[in-house]
This record gives C-alpha cells, sequence and structure tokens, in this order.
C-alpha cells in the first residue's frame, strides 16, 4: 500500500473516532456510559491501528553508487509494500517489474536463442549494459528504466532481473555497500569467460553480472570479494542466502 493510502486511512479513522466522541458527549446521560465506552474502544482502535501502521515506516537505503549520502536521499516506506525486503537488518526497497511486464520485450531480445540460457541471459544482458549509466538517489522500476533510457546500479539491476525472470533463468541479488549486482544461473556456460567469478549456492553456480559495466560479459569480476558482501537475496523465494554457505571461486 502506497504511503499515502496509509495517511488517509489514519486520518479517516481518526475523522470518525473524533465524530464519535462530539456525538458521546452530546447524548443523554442515560447514553453516557455506553457513548462513553464506544468512544473508549474507538480511541484505542486508532491508536493500535495508527501505532502498527507507524512501526511498519522505516527509512529504506538504495543502492546506488553514491560517495555520500544526501540528506534528502533516504525513501520512506513500508516493510510490507511491495518490492521492500529485509537483509540482515537492512531495509532495502526493489523495483522489479510485475510477470509478463516485459514478456514482450525478453522474448525479442532472446529469439535467436532457441531457449539456450547461456545465450539468452547475455542477450538480456547486453540490452541493459547498453543503457547509460547515471546515479540518482532512489530505487527506479524496470519499466521507467526503459523509457528514460538511464539508469544506476539499482535500476539497471532491477531491469535484468526483471528480464531473467520473463525467460525463467535463475538469479540472485548481491549486496555490498552502496551497491548491487547479479549473479546469474547457467546451464550452458560455453561463453562465459575464461577467468570467471562465480558463486556457489546449494550446489549450483551463479556467474558475476556487473549492469553498470558497459560491453562486459557475464562471469566477467567487478572488483567484489565475499568479505564485503551485505547479504545475497533470492527475489523468487523471498529469502536471503546464508553467507557462511557461499562459495567464491574466479576461474
Amino acid at each position: 500500500m502506497e504511503l499515502w493510502i496509509k495517511i488517509a486511512v489514519i486520518l479517516l479513522i481518526a475523522f470518525f473516532v473524533y465524530r464519535e466522541i462530539i456525538k458521546s458527549a452530546q447524548k443523554p446521560s442515560i447514553q453516557t456510559s455506553k457513548a462513553s465506552f464506544m468512544s473508549l474502544v474507538g480511541v484505542s482502535g486508532a491508536v493500535g491501528v495508527f501505532t502498527y501502521i507507524g512501526m511498519t515506516i522505516t527509512w529504506v537505503e538504495t543502492r546506488d553508487l553514491r560517495p555520500y549520502i544526501p540528506i534528502d536521499s533516504p525513501q520512506i516506506v513500508s516493510i510490507f509494500d511491495r518490492g521492500v525486503i529485509e537483509l540482515n537488518g537492512m531495509v532495502i526497497k526493489t523495483n522489479l517489474a510485475r510477470k509478463g511486464e516485459l514478456a514482450p520485450l525478453a522474448e525479442t531480445l532472446t529469439r535467436e536463442c532457441n531457449h539456450n540460457d547461456g545465450c539468452e541471459a547475455q542477450k538480456l544482458f547486453d540490452y541493459v549494459t547498453a543503457i547509460p549509466y547515471h546515479t540518482d538517489y532512489t530505487s527506479r522500476n524496470a519499466l521507467t528504466v526503459i523509457k528514460s533510457n538511464w539508469g544506476d546500479c539499482d535500476d539497471k539491476s532491477n531491469l535484468f532481473a526483471s528480464l531473467l525472470n520473463e525467460r525463467g533463468i535463475d538469479y540472485r541479488f548481491v549486496y555490498v555497500p552502496h551497491h548491487v549486482f547479479v549473479a546469474v544461473h547457467l546451464n550452458d556456460t560455453r561463453n562465459i569467460p575464461f577467468l570467471n567469478a562465480k558463486l556457489t549456492m546449494e550446489g549450483k553456480d551463479f556467474y558475476y553480472a556487473e549492469t553498470t559495466a558497459s560491453g562486459s560479459k557475464i562471469g566477467e569480476f567487478n572488483g567484489q570479494f565475499p568479505y564485503s558482501f551485505e547479504g545475497i537475496y533470492d527475489m523468487n523465494k523471498n529469502k536471503s542466502e546464508e553467507l557462511s554457505n557461499v562459495k567464491f571461486s574466479i576461474g
């Protein structure tokens, strides 16, 4: 639910509680006890709802490459909003496209691959890395990135992940301080660079995919070692990976 909708709900509840209190004050004395009880219930309920909603509102990280944190950079969201995840004490806003929104684009980009996942992932990756890099202080959704033709690390990772979702290719978001990149699982690795960087989780290899690097190949190392990882997240299963179980290797 959008923040402005929550605010509207709170104001609406407050209005009805206020009206109940006014009505109770105007009731004949024989009705005072009942009206007072109803007012108490109303006020208590409003306070409970307000507290609950208030506790779900939090500052949220965006994952761009800014060298400092401007005063106005955090976004106020609810942890129950769509696309907000909790990861090792952090609250992070993601903005994946809804399933089917990018299906025609993904189909067009991978038309020549004959359902080969290595070919498909690289075609999608080429499309995303060709989009100009430009940083901002919000997490923008995949459709917005396409329309504006620019994005930063979280924007372009959102787009790449959304396209991978359309083709049924498994991946993970890898979070490091003020940055995020994608690690993608491939069955066909013939076009992966000889000196490739990968993470092995539960017996599956996930190859580095740095969306901010124009013209790069899936598997190229982006300088991020596991000691800098803040967390790894499986968006499809909506759960984080246990970092102690993740194996890193090059080549």
